[in-house]
């Protein structure tokens, strides 16, 4: 017996009406293999008990049943990955000694630490590197963090990767600047031992808190930060920079909208919550004025350094600006607005300043599906819902990004 092992998803789709934007030759149907997860060690990527195509259409049922009122008007769509291993280009790690070991994993809700050092889903060149560092730590006698006595210096290890560039960013979160000579002797040390290691910062949480990181950054390498190539952009990523977990989907939500964007009569474009500059580079192509907004003064540093080396896209100018002022003072209109919130969404207010522009074309680029409904629905008086696709930015999660493409209403 053959069997083609996409014939159950093409039909699954055609039933729903969903376009699915996967590559044709094998869709993956099992599911990804994490001891971890099969040994209840960790549940954080909670559907990983299905296979990949049952976890696309539970996100695709999800997104469903919130607009249930819209989906039989709207455009559907998915766009998966074709593998799932290793996509993530970043890791939040907390640092702990175990029996005098340096150990690398997470808290658990219980706030007992596990040990989680090879997770499927980070790229091989963070899990490799864990090695160096946990032997540069030993080296230079950093002491972790201990929940429970408040002694230690070192609290977590951030680590962001760039596949395109082969260039890593370490960032070690410290309780007090007490360790940051030995932290600069570990920089010198394991630059030598992994050249690829680019950006070495050290962060200063003091709070005994659930927080990750604090307030204060000290960067302790020449380069302040590492290149992500996308087509023929290259963006910059900060320590505090905003940087989407999975690259590659990134680069097809960014053509997606450059796809969507193009057949549009758009000249002038707000790009809002822009962070370095991504969206607004795209939007450049085909736009004779592109405006970023980011209230991050480190955001748009990186932004407008991209747009020094792009140098065809002059047209796109960035400011450092709380999004809500912006549009309190703004009084010229554009053809398209880019929203690009956090989880929490848009405030009223923001809404409110949308409304008021009223572009002819809105796009809204969201992490939450709740909170992309319950905007929506303030915005439908003056605009409908042209299409809605997900991108499985977050694979054997709950969690995916959408792109709404909304028009304005006669």
């Amino acid at each position: 017996m053959i069997v083609d092992p996409g014939a159950d998803f093409r039909a699954c789709s055609k039933s729903q009406g969903l376009a699915v934007n996967m590559p044709s030759d094998e869709v993956k149907l099992r599911p990804m293999k994490c001891h971890h997860f099969s040994n209840k060690h960790c549940l954080s990527c909670d559907l990983l008990s299905h296979t990949y195509l049952s976890s696309i259409q539970l996100k695709e049922q999800a997104l469903s049943r919130l607009f249930a009122d819209h989906i039989d008007r709207i455009k559907t769509s998915v766009t998966c990955e074709m593998g799932t291993e290793g996509s993530r280009n970043k890791a939040k790690l907390a640092v702990a000694s175990i029996h005098g070991k340096i150990e690398f994993g997470f808290y658990d809700n219980h706030m007992q630490f596990k040990k989680l050092e090879d997770c499927p889903l980070h790229t091989p060149a963070i899990n490799s590197v864990l090695v160096i560092i946990k032997a540069c730590i030993n080296k230079h006698n950093i002491i972790p963090y201990h929940l429970f006595t408040k002694k230690g210096e070192l609290k977590y290890l951030l680590i962001t990767y760039s596949e395109s560039t082969n260039e890593l960013l370490l960032r070690f979160v410290l309780r007090s600047t007490e360790s940051l000579p030995s932290l600069k002797k570990l920089t010198a040390d394991i630059i030598m031992l992994n050249p690829a290691i680019k950006v070495v910062t050290a962060n200063i949480q003091g709070k005994h808190q659930a927080i990750l990181e604090g307030e204060e950054e000290f960067v302790l390498t020449e380069n302040d930060c590492i290149a992500h190539r996308f087509d023929q952009y290259v963006l910059f990523q900060g320590p505090r920079s905003f940087f989407q977990t999975n690259t590659k989907m990134a680069l097809k939500l960014y053509q997606q909208f450059q796809n969507e964007l193009s057949v549009l009569p758009v000249h002038s474009f707000l790009d809002l919550y822009c962070g370095v500059g991504a969206f607004s580079f795209f939007a450049g192509k085909y736009c004779s004025q592109v405006t970023g907004i980011e209230i991050s003064d480190a955001a748009i540093f990186y932004a407008n350094k991209a747009r020094e080396i792009i140098q065809s896209h002059f047209n796109v100018n960035f400011s450092a600006m709380d999004v809500e002022a912006y549009l309190h003072h703004q009084q010229s209109t554009y053809d398209a607005i880019m929203v690009n919130p956090p989880r929490r969404g848009l405030n009223d207010s923001i809404i409110t300043h949308l409304l008021r522009l009223a572009p002819s074309y809105l796009f809204y680029s969201s992490c939450n599906a709740k909170t992309l409904h319950r905007d929506l629905l303030k915005l439908e008086a003056q605009y409908q819902i042209q299409s809605l696709q997900i991108f499985d930015m977050f694979p054997f999660t709950s969690h995916f990004e959408t792109l709404a493409v909304l028009s304005k209403k006669n």
